[in-house]
């Protein structure tokens, strides 16, 4: 199971870049190697770097200036910590239990994310749906799929 870890800024300042995607999008392609990946509309699915395709981020859609991977590998956290510091403006990296991330060592609760942290395990699991619906929706299809092909063969 990968883990929800995101790009944040909870300080009231909508200035920063994280909170333009021009800005954040044209930084991250010229910062870190990255390449975005558009659907057939011309809207963001997400970026991916150009040479590890498996890093890739995500826009929380609904969450204005929040972005997020879904991994289990530390180097991807490295590199989301990484964007994070070359910001330098209050962006921090923050794991799907409120965890907030200086190093892969370092971790503790910003008193931003306090009431994350205090949240029932329904709100988690609803908070966990919202995010990660095109997870789940690919999930239902591919098993759909494949019970249909196995159905059908015999």
């Amino acid at each position: 199971m990968a883990y929800h870890v995101s790009l944040v800024n909870t300080e009231d300042n909508s200035h920063k870049l994280i909170f333009n995607k021009n800005d954040f999008r044209d930084f991250l392609l010229k910062e870190f190697n990255m390449q975005e990946s558009l659907d057939e509309h011309g809207q963001l699915e997400f970026y991916y770097d150009k040479e590890d395709e498996s890093f890739t981020i995500f826009y929380t859609e609904g969450i204005e200036g929040e972005y997020y991977i879904n991994t289990t590998d530390d180097e991807h956290i490295e590199k989301l910590i990484a964007i994070a510091n070359k910001l330098n403006d209050g962006t921090r990296v923050r794991g799907d239990e409120g965890e907030t991330y200086l190093s892969l060592e370092e971790v503790y609760i910003h008193p931003d994310d306090i009431q994350v942290t205090h949240l029932s395990l329904m709100d988690r699991f609803k908070r966990w749906v919202r995010r990660n619906t095109c997870l789940i929706i690919w999930t239902c299809i591919s098993i759909s799929l494949l019970m249909y092909k196995i159905i059908t063969r015999g």
